[in-house]
């Protein structure tokens, strides 16, 4: 994960994904829906929110053989193939059921999908 192999700090999470039993059963006092930015502490890199919250749009392309079809640095799928892709994972990730709240796990959606656990990253 974005921060070492511990999704707890001292019992506070370092993101947010599922607490308590899923999917009919969350924790109590936690709300199941995107947290603001700054919820919990940054990476390494001073990025907030890497991993949970909300699946984030990427640049290209998805196929699940994305890595050899691209370059080994800086690799982009550029050829349209239906589906985009997404990282991070989200608060509807339990790892009952998803593991998908790593920086290397890759997910995918069709362009025109929408929904609370889905967005996007802005940088400057």
């Amino acid at each position: 994960m974005a921060w070492g192999d511990e999704l707890m700090r001292e019992g506070v999470p370092r993101c947010n994904v599922w607490r308590g039993g899923f999917p009919n059963a969350p924790a109590e006092g936690w709300n199941p829906a995107p947290a603001p930015a700054e919820s919990n502490e940054p990476n390494g890199f001073g990025l907030y929110n890497v991993c949970g919250n909300v699946w984030e749009w990427c640049e290209d392309w998805f196929s699940p053989a994305c890595h050899t079809e691209t370059a080994p640095r800086d690799p982009v799928l550029s050829h349209p193939t239906g589906r985009r892709s997404m990282r991070g994972g989200s608060f509807l990730c339990h790892d009952s059921y998803c593991n998908r709240y790593r920086v290397a796990a890759r997910s995918s959606s069709t362009p025109e999908s929408a929904s609370s656990n889905l967005g996007f990253r802005l940088a400057a």
